[in-house]
């Protein structure tokens, strides 16, 4: 979309008083000092909570809603597990699934958290959901699309200070349009270096916090990265304008070194748990009917004998190794580890009928608006 200012326009009564609300914000922030110029912002809190609120069903419909209430509701309590330990905030946050195939999470002023089931496909246990939830809670309360609004609109946000205050009024359609506009594009492309790893290191300290082990976040963001150099598409937050992601890693492991140094405290995982929650999580387009089946591995097993087992052969165990993030596929499988396999009803496998059998499609799960 292209922001388009025309119409709708201010009246000069409107315009003056949009700039001083807006003039007044500026000036209190320079004599507070605010801290580097990134980090400056000229919409308040109680402005950033419309704007979330304003934004959310524009989400919903542009993306849909996942239609999984138990699924929904899980994300949810990892997400308020992790909002508990987090730094002080005015906002009343909400996560929602949100249901697209990309591989993405995010979130938008006031609180408002989504994350892809695209990327619920990607995580492989419950540590990795706590740990992305943190990055994007820290978003929110570090006013990072405030900030952003603040510097990609510049000098209009003036002009579009009555939109800013209002977003939900008549005559600020084309401001708005234009705030909207920044936000889907904040979606696709993140934030920016400092922004991407203020909201790293919080992530990782309040989930840990909150009581969960962060040594599988590294691993993560290796697959993730494999995923984007054969697909070109990835997490925002491994895709912003610098930090390249092998310096995230690298700050990544120096972090969780610091923040699992306490000796005997037990940190959850809870992969098998996660794992048997994606059951029938519709992959991919949808149009191609992939889904999400949920395998228990048998003892001595490892990815190359479940490859050969499902497919006829070990081609696709280098794949089926990287969807359940495991790094050798030769290593011995636990009795009933849950592995993620993708259904395809359009596969070509010599053991098409024995797939049938052992990954029939489940019940279908549409997409819908709550």
């Amino acid at each position: 979309m292209t922001p388009c200012l025309c119409g709708g326009a201010l009246s000069r009564r409107s315009f003056l008083r949009g700039m001083l609300l807006l003039g007044g914000t500026i000036a209190g922030g320079l004599l507070r000092g605010l801290g580097p110029a990134w980090a400056f912002s000229v919409i308040s809190e109680a402005q950033e909570e419309a704007i979330g609120r304003q934004a959310h069903p524009q989400i919903l419909e542009k993306f849909g809603y996942y239609k999984d209430a138990s699924l929904q509701a899980y994300v949810s309590q990892v997400g308020q597990r992790v909002l508990r330990e987090a730094e002080s905030s005015p906002f009343t946050f909400q996560f929602t699934i949100v249901d697209h195939p990309m591989i993405n999470a995010f979130a938008v002023p006031g609180g408002y958290v989504y994350i892809t089931r695209g990327m619920m496909a990607e995580l492989n246990n419950e540590a990795e959901l706590a740990t992305i939830l943190g990055h994007e809670i820290g978003h929110v309360t570090s006013h990072h699309s405030a900030q952003q609004m603040t510097r990609a609109i510049g000098a209009q946000i003036l002009t579009l200070g009555l939109a800013v205050v209002s977003p939900g009024g008549r005559e600020n359609a084309a401001g708005w349009l234009a705030l909207s506009n920044e936000l889907f594009t904040q979606i696709l492309l993140g934030y920016g270096r400092e922004a991407e790893l203020e909201s790293d290191e919080k992530g990782l300290r309040w989930a840990v916090k909150a009581g969960y082990d962060p040594e599988g976040m590294v691993s993560f963001m290796r697959t993730l990265e494999v995923r984007y150099r054969l697909s070109g598409i990835g997490y925002h937050a491994l895709r912003a304008t610098h930090p390249h992601t092998l310096e995230r890693m690298d700050r990544a492991r120096v972090m969780i070194g610091i923040l699992t140094a306490q000796p005997g405290r037990a940190l959850e995982v809870n992969a098998d748990d996660y794992k048997a929650r994606l059951e029938g999580m519709a992959y991919g387009e949808p149009a191609e009917g992939k889904r999400i089946r949920i395998l228990a591995a048998q003892e001595g097993e490892n990815v190359r004998g479940v490859a050969r087992k499902l497919w006829g052969t070990e081609n696709r165990a280098w794949d089926l190794a990287l969807l359940n993030g495991i790094r050798d596929e030769d290593r011995p499988l636990r009795s009933g580890e849950r592995l993620k396999v993708i259904y395809d009803p359009f596969d070509e496998s010599p053991l098409r009928p024995d797939l049938d059998i052992l990954l029939r499609v489940p019940k279908d799960r549409s997409r819908t608006t709550p």
